[in-house]
């Protein structure tokens, strides 16, 4: 295995055959593409052709929901940029446990930012077919982060598996609601 020092970024074009991460699922990044595209697809038959929900986009006005939307856009592509910039910005000679910055508040913000920014897609279109295709994107992305949860328990073990009982999957402690 080569040093730090002797690895090249350039070496590594890809993030699939990098050393230094536990891994991903070998279709994960088809996957979300294809997702992607059906979601996109949906929300736009549904403007276009069906009508399925221009009752209610006709009551809440695009002013209403043009906020919250690039709200939830923004706020998701900050969080999946700033994740993958966590995971991907330094070569490691091994894999490593990461658990600081956002890590230490979801287990997978770059999935979580790009389910805001589907959301934030649909806050605008307010698409039912655009909603079920959501849901299959929130059930993709769980999916995924299990077999990643998965391999970083093969390669980690119990501490990562206290890391699970830490730090929540997708919603912060902190925003969770409790009974009182």
């Amino acid at each position: 295995m080569p040093k730090v020092n002797e690895m090249h970024e350039d070496s590594y074009k890809n993030h699939e055959n990098r050393p230094d991460l536990a891994g991903e699922h070998p279709i994960g990044d088809a996957l979300q593409l294809i997702f992607l595209i059906v979601f996109l697809i949906a929300n736009l038959l549904d403007i276009l052709l069906f009508h399925t929900n221009s009752t209610i986009r006709s009551k809440i006005h695009i002013f209403i929901r043009l906020p919250i939307g690039l709200s939830l856009i923004s706020f998701g592509a900050w969080l999946a940029l700033k994740g993958i910039q966590i995971v991907f910005k330094d070569l490691r000679p091994n894999p490593i446990m990461i658990t600081e910055g956002l890590f230490s508040f979801v287990r997978h913000p770059i999935y979580l930012g790009a389910m805001l920014i589907y959301l934030g897609v649909l806050s605008l279109t307010l698409s039912c077919i655009g909603g079920i295709a959501f849901i299959f994107v929130v059930i993709l992305y769980n999916w995924l982060a299990r077999h990643e949860e998965n391999l970083m328990i093969e390669i980690f073990g119990e501490t990562y598996q206290q890391y699970i009982h830490q730090v929540p999957m997708w919603i912060p402690r902190s925003l969770k609601i409790t009974n009182r």
